[in-house]
């Protein structure tokens, strides 16, 4: 990193620290949130990325050049491992058919029957029964055979890390720093998605809510060793994808979501970092619960909720993070995004505490048109300064 860049570098990171903590910085922070659109942006398919590092960067780093961003939230790396995995037998994550995004299927991997296995040992049920039914490569006789197939399923996540390098070029070559240092996943949210799948564990909750909670607090001891005990630098953040807490009542979330979540929040903040949370669609109903949170421990990324209704309520506690409904700029109308922007930047910014962000990644080549956010983050950068 050159001086000119690090300087540029530093300024963007000084920008998110002191929003995160509630305060004005020189103006409001801007968000890459593109996402795989990146990928058909520049003129490519998802399987062109596959153990091609050199080109993952080159997507990548074009979907930050030519457009002003003060960070982004990730940076490829995502797609070397599902070519890996559908070697391996494992077909949950495919290709959608325009070869741009990259989808699963819905599968339970669990019985109604199992659970009280499951709860004896997680761990165990999921590496003898789990991982076989999900991985073609476990369902053999041949032991060599499964214990070379473990074996790499344990190398490859790091092979990946160690090769895939865009995210060092965009930090690098760009200035724009990662905000995300880190994830968390709720242990509920990992049997949604892993175990049971989302059919079956909704009609769990009200066929058999005793099992499910007990299944989940299971989990619990495996899925606290993620949870930081030594200290964290201040940034970059701490992130988590939310996905089962948006279809919860505010009791099933209390009794579900709430206490992990709860861990979470606070360990992270008792290790020096914030918790970047992407409140997956509508989390008003669990409003409640934040107010026993410490103040400046969240950035809390709205997908759905009002933005001004989120401002009033906890102006004074955490960082909110929102911008224009993905809808708004797929209509490609740039005054109409303006005007959006304009009123959302209105509604959040005053006082701090407010970064700028798409609701919803961008995914497939319709979701927007690249001069249509050049133009909009140009009106952004000069619009919100304080």
């Amino acid at each position: 990193m050159t001086e000119e860049v690090k300087k540029v570098y530093d300024e963007r990171v000084k920008r998110f620290i002191t929003t995160s903590n509630l305060n004005e910085p020189d103006r409001v922070p801007i968000m890459n949130s593109t996402n795989v659109w990146a990928i058909s942006y520049a003129g490519y398919t998802y399987a062109d990325l596959f153990e091609n590092y050199d080109l993952e960067a080159k997507v990548f780093m074009n979907s930050h050049e030519g457009f002003y961003y003060d960070g982004t939230r990730s940076a490829g790396g995502f797609n070397h491992m599902v070519k890996f995995h559908n070697e391996l037998g494992s077909f949950q994550n495919f290709i959608s058919p325009n070869a741009i995004t990259l989808q699963h299927s819905e599968k339970s991997s669990m019985e109604a029957d199992e659970y009280d296995e499951f709860i004896a040992d997680p761990f165990k049920f999921i590496a003898n029964k789990i991982a076989v039914r999900k991985i073609g490569a476990f369902q053999v006789e041949d032991e060599e055979q499964v214990y070379q197939s473990m074996s790499a399923l344990f190398q490859k996540p790091a092979e990946v890390r160690s090769k895939s390098y865009v995210a060092k070029e965009i930090e690098e070559k760009l200035g724009i720093p990662i905000i995300s240092g880190g994830n968390i996943s709720h242990p509920i949210d990992q049997f949604f998605d892993f175990v049971r799948g989302f059919k079956n564990t909704m009609t769990d909750l009200r066929r058999r809510p005793e099992k499910l909670l007990a299944a989940v607090e299971a989990m619990y001891p495996y899925a606290e060793r993620n949870i930081p005990k030594g200290p964290l630098p201040e940034f970059p953040w701490i992130t988590d994808n939310h996905h089962l807490a948006k279809f919860l009542t505010a009791d099933l979330f209390g009794t579900f979501y709430w206490p992990y979540f709860r861990k979470s929040v606070e360990g992270v903040y008792n290790a020096g970092s914030k918790f970047l949370s992407h409140f997956e669609g509508p989390w008003e109903q669990h409003y409640d619960f934040f107010d026993d949170l410490p103040a400046k421990s969240m950035i809390c990324i709205l997908e759905s909720d009002e933005v001004e209704l989120f401002k009033k309520r906890f102006a004074n506690r955490y960082t909110v993070y929102a911008g224009i409904h993905s809808n708004t700029l797929r209509s490609g109308d740039i005054e109409k995004c303006k005007e959006e922007a304009k009123k959302t930047i209105d509604k959040a910014a005053p006082g701090g505490g407010y970064i700028y962000g798409m609701r919803n990644g961008l995914l497939a080549p319709g979701d927007a048109d690249a001069e249509v956010i050049r133009s909009l983050n140009k009106f952004i950068l000069e619009y919100g300064v304080y």
